[in-house]
């Protein structure tokens, strides 16, 4: 129930900040919304990495971005129609680049393991292009 009430507390604060720096709506709900809500799920894997269950961890991000993209996107534009104006071909590559980094690491590499190195290389691709977002907001 903590991980719930911090994750939105979090999310409220951080974009409330940020909207009162000038930060667009877009990089607001790319960074800061998307890290909030995915607080719990961060959570949980990394406890399942120190209790040497990587199943878990793997399964809970993979099944995580498939709920969000299929489920969520997909009812919600059922409801409305959706824009996506805000949101770049940047944005749409680092998404597709991300997907096969995680591929290639994942799947050609060290029998299927994504090692510590692969890990930090995905962090520094995770704040490089938050950075990029910031410098360009």
């Amino acid at each position: 129930m903590g991980l719930v009430y911090g994750g939105q507390f979090f999310v409220d604060g951080a974009s409330g900040i940020a909207r009162s720096l000038g930060v667009s709506e877009s990089v607001i709900a790319i960074t800061l919304v998307a890290a909030g809500t995915s607080l719990p799920e961060l959570a949980t894997s990394v406890v399942a990495a120190l209790k040497k269950n990587p199943e878990i961890a793997i399964g809970n991000v993979i099944g995580s971005n498939l709920f969000n993209i299929f489920l969520v996107v997909g009812t919600s534009a059922s409801v409305a129609p959706m824009y996506v104006r805000d949101i770049t071909n940047i944005d749409f590559a680092v998404l597709i680049a991300s997907c096969f980094l995680l591929f290639i690491f994942g799947w050609l590499f060290k029998q299927r393991m994504i090692t510590r190195i692969e890990g930090g290389i995905l962090i520094l691709c995770y704040v490089g292009y938050t950075a990029y977002l910031l410098i360009n907001a």
